[in-house]
């Protein structure tokens, strides 16, 4: 397996040996939840290779509504399931990123031992992202109903777009607790309090993966695809708890 691993790393390292006048650019299109793996993917990839790989963050919903518009995103980085279901965008491949994880995260001198602990009168106000679109706000609704919080917490539901304005909220402590998911909390650090997992049976799976624009001749995309297969990428999206 290590020989084998090599032998991938040293294939790639010579596909990525590119003189200057070869240098390509595509761009790579993702929900926010994810931006914290992904940049520092694209800078190894980028000092490797000498190709470009722009980076457009936001909204699942607006990311989706860009690259309806601009063919030159040739990747797009979030929930399977909602990239699939995504009209008026035809794929020509995918590459699997990991298993995404729902986390309660909340501020310094906070302290939650468990995600049921939501609803203790000093938990005030709960940041949730887009409950209709964004991957993370669907899994924390379901969260509370399927747990049967939904009810005791609803009024201190604090209603934002992304998953890094719940990490923004937290940080400056505008809210006590916030749905996030693992790779931004852990990207976090020590600028929040901390984490608890919630138990994957009280949401929906969550499969992320980066969604190949179908018909796409670049050798930038190309190369961040093979990129992404290499032991150096998973070990960085592992790390990230994916």
């Amino acid at each position: 397996m290590r020989l084998a691993n090599f032998l991938l790393s040293l294939v790639l390292g010579c596909v990525l040996a590119l003189h200057p006048a070869e240098a390509e650019q595509t761009t790579l299109a993702s929900g926010a939840g994810f931006r914290r793996p992904l940049v520092e993917l694209v800078q190894q990839y980028e000092q490797q290779s000498g190709h470009k790989v722009l980076q457009v963050y936001g909204h699942v919903g607006q990311v989706v509504a860009q690259a309806r518009e601009n063919n030159e995103i040739g990747l797009l980085c979030g929930d399977k399931a909602v990239l699939e279901k995504a009209a008026g965008l035809t794929f020509g491949s995918w590459v699997p990123l990991g298993n995404g994880k729902l986390v309660l995260a909340f501020r310094k001198e906070i302290s939650l031992q468990a995600a049921a602990e939501i609803s203790r009168n000093d938990i005030a106000r709960i940041a949730i992202p887009d409950q209709a679109n964004a991957i993370y706000g669907k899994a924390g609704r379901q969260f509370l109903e399927r747990s049967g919080l939904a009810e005791k917490v609803n009024d201190r539901l604090v209603p934002v777009a992304t998953v890094p304005q719940v990490t923004s909220y937290l940080v400056s402590g505008d809210v006590d607790a916030g749905f996030i998911n693992a790779t931004e909390a852990i990207g976090a650090g020590n600028a929040i309090g901390g984490f608890v997992e919630i138990p994957a049976d009280l949401y929906d799976p969550v499969e992320v993966a980066c969604a190949v624009r179908a018909n796409t001749d670049n050798a930038a995309l190309k190369g961040f695809v093979t990129f992404l297969a290499t032991p150096q990428a998973r070990a960085v999206l592992g790390r990230f708890g994916l």
